[in-house]
């Protein structure tokens, strides 16, 4: 049997599921809390070479017509898997420096931001990366309050 905490504050998960049954299906995009409001959203993943194109991507992104501003860079170690490298049986071929840009915009807008992303960092060149997106359940909007100075790239 499953413990009583604090009168009815837990309930087994048995007991949840039968709730949920009673109250329908829950929309996740519905602010209940009177939280900040969610958006339904893509997130596009980008994994670049360290030549600098993340920076040319990031600038291009924030100028005044795209207005993105929920991004994130990461350094990393990449490894290609289809590396012509020669190496030892037993070993593996030396990793080289990435950037791994992280996008999250409206699912709305994400087809035509993915092209522009494609496009803006040359990913189509030879050795220029990849390009990956899917779907998020929710996000949050992010808007910067006005007066709040640009930072450097």
């Amino acid at each position: 049997m499953f413990p009583r905490v604090c009168g009815n504050a837990w309930r087994s998960p048995k007991r949840r599921l039968a709730d949920a049954a009673v109250k329908g299906p829950v929309n996740v995009m519905q602010d209940t809390s009177g939280s900040a409001p969610r958006e339904a959203s893509k997130l596009i993943t980008c994994i670049l070479p360290d030549d600098g194109s993340h920076k040319a991507l990031l600038e291009a992104l924030r100028q005044e017509e795209k207005q993105i501003t929920r991004t994130e860079v990461v350094s990393c170690l990449m490894m290609g898997s289809l590396a012509d490298a020669e190496v030892k049986p037993g070993t593996l071929p030396d990793a080289y420096l990435a950037r791994m840009v992280r996008v999250v915009v409206p699912e709305a807008e994400a087809d035509a931001l993915f092209e522009f992303i494609y496009e803006t960092a040359r990913v189509g060149r030879d050795g220029g990366g990849v390009v990956l997106q899917n779907a998020l359940l929710t996000s949050t909007p992010f808007v910067l309050p006005e007066g709040v100075a640009e930072e450097e790239i």
